[in-house]
């Protein structure tokens, strides 16, 4: 029920005009409980979870890895919505990080496997960066670019999704669907 929800607030979003409704900010807290936010693109929401993809040995990885309780917001400007999503972060299956590194555009995996190794860390230019596609580019111009040990993927299982509309000429609506159970139960808050 609240997964096929998302979907139709993020599909009005599209019609609307917005380029990116699937891009959603990501809360991790590692061991020290320090919160830390960044934006994911979501590759698919599914019953099974909200799927995205990042690089092995940054951050959000090594805090997903300490507590893997997270949370996600996605603000809709053009409706005036939120979608706020509490959860519990698993790691893909080998397999599965596989089959989705081969559904990636050529270029993607490209750029990823260039930039990957050194996500997050100082580089002198984005010349480096570019140098190191231009290697890759050449070194798999006429075969498939195998996988890059820093690209996995995770699902964010959700136990708490709260959807917020707000209305300044009447009462923003929140609607809470909580999993419990194996069943979703919904409320409608104040407020």
């Amino acid at each position: 029920m609240p997964i096929t929800k998302i979907h139709q607030w993020l599909e009005r979003e599209k019609k609307l005009g917005s380029q990116f409704p699937d891009r959603m900010v990501l809360a991790t807290a590692g061991k020290n409980a320090i919160p830390h936010c960044r934006i994911v693109a979501i590759r698919e929401i599914t019953t099974k979870g909200i799927l995205f993809f990042t690089q092995r040995g940054t951050r959000k990885t090594v805090e997903m890895s300490e507590n893997p309780h997270a949370s996600m917001t996605c603000w809709l400007p053009l409706q005036q919505r939120e979608i706020m999503i509490d959860g519990v972060i698993e790691p893909l299956e080998p397999q599965e990080n596989d089959y989705y590194w081969s559904l990636r555009p050529k270029d993607r995996q490209l750029k990823f496997s260039a930039y990957a190794p050194t996500s997050g860390q100082s580089i002198a230019s984005l010349a480096e960066l570019e140098v190191r596609f231009a290697e890759l580019s050449s070194q798999y111009q006429n075969r498939d670019v195998p996988m890059s040990d820093y690209y996995c993927g995770y699902r964010l299982i959700p136990h708490t999704i709260i959807f917020y509309t707000l209305d300044d000429d009447y009462f923003s609506e929140i609607i809470k669907f909580t999993y419990d159970k194996r069943v979703w139960q919904q409320q409608l808050l104040s407020p």
